[in-house]
């Protein structure tokens, strides 16, 4: 039986992986901070992954076979300089070396494209120099290095966007600003930027993890868009384009980067004939996804 304990289980990303590594057969085993309602074929285990203690549990409840890393903190506004990265490091290459002591035989930890930083086209993973602007940024490529070195992969995820993520981020907050009837501001939108529907993230993923590959992947969808075109296809749905007011802010630090996007042929090599929902499916099923939402809450 493979055993799987997946970190961070009950966030964005998490909840999106979770069904799919039981597609694949695997026994999954899901941390939360807090206790979570019963998911289908899904073993709950509370535990505080910032204390040994809570890291020992995790790895004593579930005995995994399979190790997926997603914890960290992500809270917009506020992940990319707070000093719990160092914290979160720190955590990280304990549960790695933890893992690895129990006989986790498959460890997959989770970055970010910002461990890259600034770059001139996509980056590829072997080839592209890291020179992380963030303190987020930095600690990611160092908990990478560290996983790297024993052996596990790393996969770096660049733009994910789907149901259930953080309202402040740039899809949900023009969904509910222009379904409320309210003006939204933004830069001039030019970044381009690789945009990953999150259950095509959470495909890609699992099978990474089901795959020998070993260090860095990129983890993306290798399709580069403007923002002002995500902005305008988004907005062109809800009808009320009006009501967008590009160059209305400036964009500063990692925002302002021109480009931030990837070359996916590593992926590829694991990821070749999955079917996958794309950027235009992936809107319109996250865009249906608020309005139950929103209706609900109304």
């Amino acid at each position: 039986m493979k055993r799987v304990l997946v970190t961070g289980a009950s966030g964005f990303i998490g909840r999106a992986l979770l069904p799919v590594l039981a597609g694949r057969g695997f026994e999954v085993h899901g941390i939360a901070h807090t206790a979570q309602p019963a998911t289908p074929g899904v073993r709950w285990h509370a535990a505080d992954l910032l204390t040994e203690a809570g890291r020992a549990h995790a790895l004593c409840a579930a005995r995994p076979t399979h190790l997926v890393h997603l914890a960290w903190e992500a809270r917009p506004g506020r992940y990319r300089e707070d000093p719990v990265n160092r914290l979160w490091a720190e955590a990280s290459i304990d549960l790695l070396e933890r893992a690895r002591a129990c006989g986790t035989s498959r460890i997959l930890g989770i970055g970010s494209g910002l461990e890259y930083g600034p770059q001139n086209g996509p980056c590829e993973e072997s080839a592209s120099p890291c020179r992380p602007t963030t303190w987020y940024g930095q600690a990611k490529l160092a908990t990478g290095e560290a996983y790297v070195a024993a052996g596990a992969a790393w996969g770096r995820v660049f733009v994910p966007f789907g149901p259930h993520e953080a309202e402040p981020r740039l899809i949900p907050s023009l969904i509910r600003s222009l379904r409320a009837g309210r003006g939204f501001d933004c830069s001039h939108g030019g970044q381009l930027r690789d945009f990953v529907y999150v259950d095509d993230l959470a495909q890609m993923i699992a099978a990474v993890l089901d795959s020998g590959l070993a260090g860095v992947v990129n983890l993306a969808s290798g399709d580069v868009r403007s923002l002002r075109s995500v902005i305008e296809h988004v907005a062109g749905l809800l009808e009320p384009r009006h009501l967008v007011r590009f160059g209305a802010v400036d964009a500063t630090g990692v925002d302002a980067e021109p480009i931030l996007a990837a070359d996916i042929s590593r992926l590829r090599e694991v990821t070749a004939g999955l079917p996958l929902v794309g950027f235009e499916e992936g809107v319109a099923r996250t865009l249906a996804w608020w309005n139950d939402r929103l209706q609900g809450s109304a």
